[in-house]
């Protein structure tokens, strides 16, 4: 039996921890500004105050430039190009090895070069005096095997003893540890399934045997376990000519993106250290989620039991929402009001409403996309998002926008006539290695490139997203849910999706958890900072000297030394990336980063 204290002191119980409850709520609600974008805003600096290279005749008065043999405007040409803009290092380009300044070998940081650019005998007696003088030259890909076997000239420039085989299989690749960040992998599939969906690595290579004492960076992976693991076939490797060092590149990893983090990766092995500029950027979205309309109801209901709003509210975003919790990641969501713009089927204001809220609460941004299913063309498109936009009353500020691969809203600059999209000042696309990967898509847009999909993990991505890593600190993930909405094939279900998408975010970008976890918009001010600056560096005994340039706020550097370690930084901190390389964030204008050696036993041989 309950007394009259009991029950009274049970009732008062009760009602506080409702009051509790509800004051929390309320609290939560009216502390919730989910109508602001607090990651947008006006961008100080657009594509006039982005560092540029110099004119070519002014670039030869200079020192320290990097030379490059070759046709500037070859997929190779493109790299280097855009390798030495983001490291604000000034190119000149030569077409051929006579044309070469006499003085290269004392002015010349570097010479890179085209493999088809050199024919000549005499050519390559004038490259292997360079080396022994102590030049550097890394050859970007190389000729046929057959040219190499027959040329005596080839054998002693790249360092390699013999032709083994003009063409050999392989399985996979080896990338060893110290060159890209991440740690040494492994490319080999273990079954399969694994070499289905992930082996789209070269199958063939020449097999050289290089000379005692080159060093090698990555070999391919031949069947034969019987061959010990410096017997086999260099795909990149170091020889050493005289006093100076040749590169060699034999495959096509120059030939995108991928070549400009192998190029940081090359000077750091020549130089005693190497500092460089990077974005510090790790994003992270999802494209066409949410759709705020009841479409595509017949599949719906079959893959799902219910309407397409509450397929995503239900099951997707709490799904979503375990798995960017777990990597840390600051989610951007380009929302899409409409699929199919002549179905009948409207957007919901109530679950714009909703959406806002929950980004706002997960500190996560809201972006737009232009992907659409059904509509007579982009106009219409924009036309009904922004009669959708102006009658929810929704005064959003939306940064940043999604683009589809091949869309042809890559003229955006024109779109921002509709009111709801004159605040866009960045665009996600996936990546095309024709265009740089970071850069100014107009005057005042900045294009930051989608480098994973978030579900296909191949060994040329896996790669790739080391060697972007290593140049940029830089990646961007964005799952389209497109798929999802308008399912094709058992495998758009979002169970299949979901558990790929949380394994691979979780599995393949751990090594890089020391750099930023951040929104597009926040990526789109990095990038703009980051083009924009200009550095000098220096060193005098233990300590490295940096002059920033244009510094518009913070930014970051990446160190990377042979056995040495950062032990403080005035005008700025540090993170450790691995050993040997460090992040630097730079708060001031001056800098002076102190180091020290690991082991009083290590030396530094070039």
């Amino acid at each position: 039996m309950i007394t009259k204290k009991n029950f009274l002191i049970m009732g008062v119980t009760m009602f506080v921890l409702l009051f509790l409850f509800q004051f929390s709520q309320i609290m939560k609600e009216s502390g919730n500004e989910y109508d602001v974008n607090s990651y947008a805003g006006d961008a100080s600096l657009n594509r006039k105050d982005a560092w540029q290279k110099s004119p070519q005749k002014d670039v030869l008065k200079m020192d320290g430039y990097v030379l490059f043999v070759g046709n500037g405007k070859s997929d190779i040409g493109k790299t280097v190009s855009w390798w030495c803009t983001y490291t604000k290092r000034e190119l000149v380009i030569c077409k051929s090895v006579e044309d070469c300044p006499a003085d290269v070998t004392k002015k010349a940081e570097i010479l890179l070069l085209e493999s088809s650019y050199v024919t000549e005998k005499e050519e390559l007696e004038t490259l292997t005096e360079m080396a022994q003088r102590g030049g550097s030259l890394v050859f970007c890909d190389l000729p046929g095997a057959s040219e190499i076997s027959s040329s005596h000239q080839w054998k002693e420039l790249l360092g390699i003893r013999e032709v083994k085989e003009e063409k050999q299989e392989i399985q996979g690749a080896n990338l060893f540890s110290g060159f890209l960040l991440g740690g040494q992998a492994v490319y080999l599939p273990a079954d399969e399934k694994e070499k289905q969906e992930r082996q789209d690595l070269e199958q063939s290579t020449a097999w050289y045997e290089i000379c005692t004492g080159s060093k090698v960076y990555m070999t391919g992976m031949v069947s034969d376990s019987s061959v010990k693991n410096e017997e086999l076939p260099p795909l990149i490797w170091r020889a050493s000519v005289g006093k100076g060092k040749v590169f060699a590149v034999n495959g096509s990893f120059m030939r995108d993106c991928t070549g400009i983090g192998m190029l940081n990766a090359i000077l750091a092995e020549i130089k005693p250290y190497d500092l460089y500029p990077v974005v510090n950027a790790q994003c992270m979205g999802v494209a066409n989620f949410p759709g705020l309309a009841a479409e595509n109801p017949g599949k719906m209901k079959e893959l799902y039991s219910r309407e397409l709003p509450a397929v995503f509210r239900d099951i997707i975003w709490p799904g979503l929402c375990s798995a960017v919790e777990k990597s840390g990641a600051h989610l951007t969501c380009y929302l899409a009001p409409q699929f199919d713009y002549g179905d009948g089927e409207e957007p919901r204001n109530d679950q714009l409403v909703f959406y806002l809220r929950q980004l706002k609460e997960k500190e996560a941004e809201a972006g737009l996309t232009l992907e659409y299913v059904s509509a007579g063309d982009l106009n219409q498109k924009m036309k009904a998002d922004q009669s959708f936009f102006q009658s929810s009353g929704s005064h959003y500020r939306y940064g940043a926008a999604y683009v589809p691969p091949g869309g042809a809203a890559y003229s955006i600059e024109k779109l921002k006539d509709y009111g709801f999209f004159e605040h866009i000042q960045t665009v996600a696309g996936l990546y095309s290695a024709d265009r740089p990967v970071i850069s100014y898509l107009t005057d005042e847009i900045t294009l930051q490139s989608i480098t994973s999909t978030g579900i296909s993990h191949t060994y040329k991505e896996d790669i790739r997203m080391k060697s972007l890593q290593t140049a940029l600190g830089y990646t961007n993930i964005v799952l389209d849910m497109n798929h999802i909405a308008w399912p094709e094939k058992e495998e758009d279900r979002w169970e299949i999706v979901s558990e790929r998408f949380s394994s691979q975010i979780n599995t393949y970008w751990k090594a890089f958890e020391m750099f930023d976890q951040i929104s597009a918009s926040e990526c789109d001010r990095r990038i703009r900072n980051f083009l924009a600056m200009d550095y000098e560096d220096s060193r005098e005994g233990d300590e490295i000297h940096v002059s920033i340039k244009e510094r518009n706020g913070d930014l970051w550097f990446i160190l990377r030394t042979h056995g040495e370690k950062v032990v403080s930084v005035q005008g700025g901190d540090f993170k450790r990336i691995e050993a040997d390389a460090y992040l630097i964030r730079a708060s001031q204008e001056e800098l002076t980063i102190r180091c020290e050696p690991e082991d009083s036993l290590y030396y530094y041989l070039p």
